[in-house]
């Protein structure tokens, strides 16, 4: 199985890339990942609440939608899992040969209704709204702490 991780927008903090750049490198030792970017709409395309500019943005988005595979919208409204319960979803996953899962970050703005509705699934990193340079360093972690548990590693400490 194949891993994704498309954003909208470049990490700009050093921290971060250097945060994400780490847990990707560490999911790579058991599964291929791949993290795709896709450009920021601009403000001038946004009617002051990010229409224009989420449209725009779930153009590029859809462009880098492969199927078949799972779609992972993150959705702040989405389904909230412990870490086990993510890491079941992930082998499970895994078991019925599912070739890809694709976790799609939306900008400021968040996701447009059409990548929300495409998506297979809508998941939640927290009930609290994140920046999306800190949602992307957080869900490459997760992920690498639910390969972990697969792994029967002691990263995660229950």
């Amino acid at each position: 199985m194949n891993l994704a991780i498309l954003a909208v927008g470049k990490l700009r903090e050093p921290y971060y890339k250097a945060g994400v750049q780490d847990y990707l490198e560490r999911i790579a030792r058991w599964l291929p990942i791949e993290q795709l970017e896709v450009a920021v709409g601009t403000s001038e395309e946004s009617n002051g609440k990010g229409t224009g500019t989420l449209v725009r943005e779930a153009d590029q988005l859809e462009k880098q939608l492969q199927r078949p595979g799972i779609v992972v919208a993150m959705d702040v409204l989405g389904k909230q899992f412990s870490t086990e319960q993510f890491s079941a979803w992930i082998v499970e996953s895994m078991n019925r040969s599912i070739g890809r899962i694709t976790f799609v970050i939306g900008g400021a703005w968040g996701l447009d209704r059409r990548i929300l509705e495409q998506a297979d699934l809508r998941l939640s990193l927290s009930a609290m709204t994140l920046p999306h340079e800190l949602a992307r360093l957080v869900l490459a972690e997760q992920i690498y702490r639910a390969l972990s548990l697969w792994k029967n590693l002691p990263y995660h400490k229950q």
